[in-house]
């Protein structure tokens, strides 16, 4: 009885101690709370993302907090140092805008590797992503030439992209007449070509252009058919060694003489008379010539002229579904001017000729409004496919 007597004062001993321990201000009869534990913020978001180059936005990282604490982001990783994000708002973004070609990744393969952190300034969670940059379609362009290659040159930028080749750029120097083929533009002392030559060869001495085009001349009576062409493509390969050389062949010029003219030297008609002038003069004594002395560059014509001398016989056949002059103002003629410069509906045709030529872009889908009924889309195809492969792009 004694022990048992012990055992419960012993008891009642131990309770009060407990009580006493908790006690505080509200008389010591209930257990202190345990304190609330912190949760990391929850992150929300793709592992992966892929952006055009030339642009900086890539995505905004999300994240909550179960317990409502203010949220900072951070970066870390080993591309960190080519991005940023807003510490508050997520924002994740290129601090320069990458390019394909030259990509700024450590491990330079255009996936740029990075970790967001998410932090209430006790706990943290992080995403680690991988960003991929996409390589824009078009080509980096100079282009030279005189009036009858300024129609076509002019408005190329604009006709790729939006036929989709967003990347598109083009340096374009002109002059008129002679002054603007080849020969003239490397070595006429005027001032006006000698600042022309310093404009491109400033833009070929940046680099990375993939095509350098220039217009066709009349070599006929030149005894270095190559001079002007040689120099300019020796020049352009220093900084562009994978270059492509795009000539132009014009239109044969005065055409109310044309059938005189063919007459005069020997052939039928003018489809003869040009086609002798590509095939001979442009293709065999020209870029054979230009082939053997740069055997490593890829050079290339387009017969631009020919959709004059094309549209010229539909307009003699009453084939063209649109009502024009065959001399007259720009919008509603064949040619503005005795010379033969080009209207409108030859500029059209011509442009849709281009971009086939340097782009490889199907006409036949191509639904640019040129402004006319005839399906010029169809005439450039049809001469484009008449045009011999070993002298395309």
């Amino acid at each position: 009885m004694k022990g048992l007597v012990s055992h419960y004062l012993l008891s009642i001993l131990c309770l009060a101690s407990l009580s006493a321990c908790g006690g505080g201000g509200s008389g010591g009869n209930s257990l202190e709370a345990a304190p609330s534990l912190n949760n990391a913020p929850e992150m929300v978001g793709v592992m992966e993302y892929s952006i055009d180059e030339n642009t900086t936005a890539v995505t905004t990282v999300e994240a909550t907090d179960p317990d409502g604490d203010a949220i900072t982001f951070s970066l870390s990783g080993s591309d960190a140092d080519v991005f940023s994000v807003g510490s508050a708002s997520g924002v994740l973004a290129f601090v320069e805008a990458p390019d394909f070609e030259m990509p700024g990744d450590s491990d330079a393969d255009n996936a740029y590797e990075v970790t967001v952190s998410a932090s209430d300034g006790t706990a943290s969670s992080s995403l680690s992503l991988i960003i991929s940059v996409a390589d824009l379609a078009g080509d980096k362009m100079v282009l030279m030439g005189n009036s009858f290659f300024r129609p076509y040159a002019d408005p190329i930028g604009m006709m790729a992209r939006d036929a989709g080749f967003a990347d598109h750029a083009d340096t374009g120097v002109f002059a008129g007449g002679d002054k603007g083929v080849p020969k003239y533009l490397w070595s006429d002392p005027s001032e006006a070509n000698q600042q022309n030559k310093q404009l491109i060869q400033a833009a070929l001495d940046e680099g990375g252009v993939d095509v350098f085009g220039m217009t066709g001349s009349n070599i006929a009576e030149s005894t270095t058919p190559t001079e002007g062409y040689s120099e300019w493509i020796a020049y352009a390969l220093q900084e562009n060694p994978d270059v492509d050389i795009l000539i132009s062949v014009p239109a044969i010029d005065f055409p109310a003489d044309w059938q005189q003219r063919a007459e005069e030297f020997g052939v039928a008609d003018i489809h003869e008379l040009y086609a002798f002038f590509v095939d001979e003069m442009m293709h065999k004594t020209l870029i054979d010539a230009l082939r053997e002395e740069f055997p490593s560059t890829h050079i290339f014509s387009i017969p631009t002229g020919k959709s004059a001398k094309v549209l010229a016989q539909m307009y003699q056949d009453n084939q063209l579904l649109d009502d024009v002059l065959p001399r007259g103002p720009y919008e509603e003629s064949l040619f503005t001017d005795e010379k033969g410069h080009q209207g409108k509906i030859i500029v059209e045709t011509g442009k849709l000729m281009w971009l086939n030529a340097l782009y490889g872009v199907d006409l036949s889908s191509n639904n640019l409004d040129t402004g006319f009924d005839t399906n010029l889309q169809s005439v450039a195809a049809e001469i484009m496919q008449q045009h011999d492969p070993n002298y395309s792009r």
